[in-house]
Formats: structure tokens, sequence, C-alpha cells
């Protein structure tokens, strides 16, 4: 089959404690319509910290949702975090594209902490700057997956940078081959044949363009909250600007609420959303909430802080997304601690749905576990 613009795809998202399939149909450029929504949970430890560890198990749940939604399409998107992924920006004179593309293994090798024979490499052009002007945010490039120095830029200055003058800006990715290889083979496995393989943070940019003019917002602040990892991604004008995984998650507040109130795991879902039980007293939980979530505020704040002193740019907004999105209250918790605007982010408010085909209820309760795969289906294939 000859893959186009056009060619259908289904976006297919591997989380820790479940799989998400979305397929939408853009009936209007830039305008979609929801046709298959489903997900399918996985067992304990299948995946650990980003990591499949279980890629039998994870093939066999994905086989059983691609049947469960009658899917048609044989062509996957996916995406990939984690500390495979390695992301940042870089100066390099001014060039083309094509140049860049044939030089981008040479400026690489000086950043990435990877073999580079073990990693699949990419970049996008950001556009052009002047020396002087970077000069005054000297390590806006810090932007490693881990929220860790990737090189020590005050020791070792980008060497292309001795002529002075105007230089070009550049976003350097670079994803372990195994990863790639690993989540492929999945997809193949449930019988299907991978398009595109994204990034996690990118998929994220994707859905909340679905509901928001990022390029007219200043400095943002999306943070997804997933079962393994809190991730935050800084947005400027619309561009990336600073992204980082904090290795919290909703898994951390799921056992100390197991532990505390003795619930099993689906009675956890219910308390989170502000569902209790005789048994169980809400200013409990909420302190339990405040107690686990404090640990992830102390990082985005100093994440913030960190950037603030890098960029000179404060966050003016932050949009929740993911799994502990859907914690009744927590948007004001953040707001109230971080000292900016909160909202939660709903990009399914983006998406024609057609209640004929969906129950609405149950759309909405699954949204806030679906951003990922929302901006994975946005996504086209192209030979660019």
């Amino acid at each position: 089959m000859f893959l186009s613009k056009k060619s259908p795809l289904v976006a297919i998202d591997i989380g820790s404690s479940s799989i998400k399939l979305v397929q939408l149909t853009e009936f209007k450029e830039g305008q979609y319509e929801l046709t298959h929504f489903g997900m399918m949970p996985l067992a304990e430890e299948c995946v650990v910290e980003g990591a499949v560890k279980k890629p039998e198990l994870v093939a066999e749940a994905l086989t059983n949702l691609i049947k469960a939604e009658k899917i048609q399409s044989h062509y996957a998107v996916s995406a990939v975090a984690g500390e495979a992924v390695f992301i940042k920006k870089i100066k390099v004179p001014v060039m083309s594209e094509e140049e860049l593309s044939a030089k981008i293994t040479q400026e690489a090798e000086q950043y990435i902490p990877f073999d580079i024979d073990d990693v699949a490499l990419d970049f996008q052009i950001l556009g052009t700057v002047t020396v002087d002007k970077e000069e005054e945010y000297e390590g806006s490039e810090e932007s490693g997956f881990n929220g860790e120095s990737q090189d020590n830029d005050e020791e070792k200055e980008d060497s292309n940078e001795e002529a002075g003058g105007e230089m070009m800006e550049a976003l350097l990715v670079a994803v372990q081959k195994d990863v790639i290889d690993e989540r492929t083979d999945i997809l193949l496995e449930a019988g299907l044949k991978t398009a595109i393989i994204d990034l996690d943070v990118f998929a994220l940019m994707n859905a909340a363009r679905l509901t928001n003019d990022l390029s007219s917002m200043g400095t943002i602040a999306l943070i997804d909250f997933g079962d393994s990892f809190t991730h935050i991604n800084i947005i400027q004008d619309g561009a990336m600007g600073y992204t980082r995984d904090i290795p919290i998650g909703g898994g951390y507040l799921t056992s100390m609420l197991m532990s505390k109130f003795r619930v099993p795991f689906k009675q956890v879902l219910d308390i989170k959303r502000g569902k209790f039980s005789s048994e169980v007293e809400e200013e409990e939980v909420i302190k339990t909430i405040v107690q686990a979530y404090k640990k992830v505020l102390d990082e985005v704040q100093k994440s913030f802080e960190y950037f603030g002193t890098l960029s000179n740019h404060q966050i003016e907004r932050v949009l929740l997304c993911g799994g502990g999105s859907m914690i009744r209250g927590l948007d004001g918790f953040f707001a109230d601690y971080l000292k900016v605007p909160v909202e939660v982010l709903d990009p399914m408010q983006g998406i024609k749905i057609n209640p004929k085909d969906f129950d609405q209820s149950l759309v909405d309760e699954m949204s806030g576990l679906s951003t990922v795969a929302l901006g994975l289906a946005t996504r086209r294939f192209d030979y660019t």
C-alpha cells in the first residue's frame, strides 16, 4: 500500500497501566471527528518507567483492543518517552535543511549521552538568533527529559559560536533504536505496521492545539500526569522551550490510597474522582492527595524557577492533563501553590463526537487518560 496524508492511521499509546487507542477522521483542515476510541488495562509491571518489561502480554492486550474496536487500518502511529529519549536545543551555523540533515550526526555526537550508532536522530529547525542574544540565556538548551544538564555549558561553549553573528537554532532529538524496535515489534505482533514513531512530548502539544492556539498564549506549562512519571513541557509562543520528566506519577498516589484505606484498585479510581464510600473520609483523602502531590509540586516549582533563570520568562498559565488531572480539585491546589492560573486540558472538547456512535459519559470519563493518544491521532503520514 502506498501511504499518503489521507491514509488512515490508528494511534496507539502504550502507558504504564493501560493501552489507549484513538482514530480520528479529518473532515476539514485541522478539524477532526472521533471514529474509534478504546482502552485496555495492562497487568502489573508490563510497562515500568516507560520500558516494556513483558512485551508478549502487551502485544496480547493490544491485539484484543484492536479486535474489540474493529480496527480496519493496518498502519499505526505510536510514541516513546523516558530515559531512552534525548532532546536538546542546539545552535549551528545558518544552513539549509538539506545541509543540516547531512551534518546532523556530526553535530549530535557532541551532545547526546548515547553511542551515536545506537540512536535514531531527527531535528527541527526553529529559526535564527544572534549569538549576543542567545548568550543572555546560555544553557537554555538544557532540556533533557530527566531535567538534568546534559553537558556543562559553562565549561564548554558551542564550537559554532566562535565567529559570532547570526546562528540557527534547531531541536535535536535522539531515541535509542532498541526502544523503537521494541515498540515496532509489539505493533507488528498485533497486526499493525508502524507508519510513525513520535515522542509523547510532541503528541501532548498536538493534543493541546485541538482546543488552544499555543502560539498566542505566551509562556505556558503543559503538565501530564502519567502513572509512573509527571511530564513537564514548557511552551513559548507555540514552540517547545523546556521539558522534563519527574519520576513520580499517579501510581504513587494510588499505592498510598490503597494502603491507607485498604481498598482495591478499582475503588481507588472512584476515590480520586471524588466518589466516597462510607468507610472513606473525604478529609483524609484530601490530606493523602496533598501529601502525594506536594513532592510533584516542589519539583514543578524548581523547574519553573530554573526555566525562568535561563530564559527570563515566567510561566503565565498551566494546563493539566493525564490521569491525575481527573482528581477533583487538583487544579485549584496547583494554582494556589504555583500562583498562576491553572486549568484542566480536555482536548476531546475540540473533536466532533457522534452521540450515536459513542457514550458521551464514557468518553468524558476516559478523555483525561487519552491526551497522548489524541495528539498522536492528529498525525498524518508524510515523507518529510
